[in-house]
């Protein structure tokens, strides 16, 4: 059998008979005469060297051979066709995203498949830095921003406030029959968020002097921290930002009405000198909806616990 390509229209042909089993049927899909498909037929028989279908009375059989060559074909015209699609096809919008580690782990990274829902000609690549302070220094287009916005070389716009509290599981402080304070928290169970200061500043605002802000344990990663919290291994300080969905579930409640304000707050970013193209703008444009979507979510909470005015 030469190994040379097969006429391309004969191949066609070939597929339409072994799909429709029928040489009247598949000159009927091809719109020419049931003559001309047997011609194709009889020719791509004679350059295969091998019968592609058994013929009787009134109908035909294709061969294994014939289905083998059929299938072949057919594969490599809808390769050949997706191919061609995807060169016409236009390129997506590539953005790249640098932020803060916990806002992007915990809040925005479980929202996304929403925005590539919404905007499937769009590709976001991600890195993080914990703790981001400043402007990243490598390529970028957007950025997510914890600070003061004293930022000089890029322009960078408020996107959300924080506060932050004591978080703890549902039935941590179980079998109280009053309020839990600051005191009925173990020197086990204190859990720090890098570093003791909220713990100190809680202990200051509430003027309980008999907890150790000094006491427990320090994770250097928030998800630890309300990971431990959740399940039931003690108290740690969250804020709105990375227990919303936590708090949302159900996963973590706030023991304490105590709730202390941020200095610093959360900004979308981009490089002063770059244009804010489309793709960017409409994620900018759906990242604010997110945020007041955050905020109604929280309004609404913090309402609902201080009960009836």
């Amino acid at each position: 059998m030469q190994t040379k390509l097969p006429n391309l229209n004969a191949l066609r042909v070939l597929i339409q008979v072994a799909r429709l089993g029928s040489f009247t049927s598949a000159a009927e899909a091809l719109r020419v005469t049931q003559s001309a498909v047997s011609k194709q037929i009889a020719a791509l028989e004679s350059d295969l060297g091998q019968p592609l279908f058994h013929r009787f009375h009134k109908r035909i059989e294709i061969t294994p051979f014939g289905q083998k060559i059929a299938d072949l074909a057919s594969s490599s015209f809808a390769q050949i066709e997706n191919g061609l699609r995807e060169m016409h096809a236009p390129a997506p919008n590539q953005i790249r995203l640098h932020g803060d580690a916990d806002f992007v782990e915990l809040w925005l990274f479980p929202r996304l498949p929403d925005f590539e829902a919404q905007n499937p000609d769009i590709r976001i690549s991600i890195s993080v830095t914990v703790g981001m302070h400043s402007p990243p220094s490598n390529d970028w287009d957007c950025a997510v921003i914890w600070g003061r916005g004293d930022w000089s070389g890029l322009r960078f716009e408020g996107l959300m406030t924080n506060t932050v509290f004591p978080v703890a599981a549902p039935d941590y402080f179980a079998g109280l029959e009053r309020p839990p304070r600051l005191s009925d928290i173990s020197e086990r169970a204190l859990i720090h968020d890098q570093s003791r200061f909220w713990w100190r500043a809680f202990r200051e605002a509430s003027g309980e002097r008999d907890l150790d802000p000094n006491a427990g344990r320090i994770y250097n990663r928030s998800s630890l921290c309300l990971t431990a919290a959740a399940r039931g291994d003690g108290v740690t300080i969250g804020d709105e930002v990375t227990t919303q969905a936590l708090i949302a579930s159900g996963a973590l409640v706030c023991p304490f009405p105590a709730r202390l304000p941020t200095p610093d707050a959360y900004y979308f970013a981009y490089p002063e000198t770059s244009a804010l193209g489309d793709a960017v703008q409409r994620f900018r444009d759906w990242l604010h909806n997110e945020a007041n979507a955050h905020r109604d979510f929280f309004d609404h909470y913090w309402r609902r616990k201080a009960g009836p005015a």
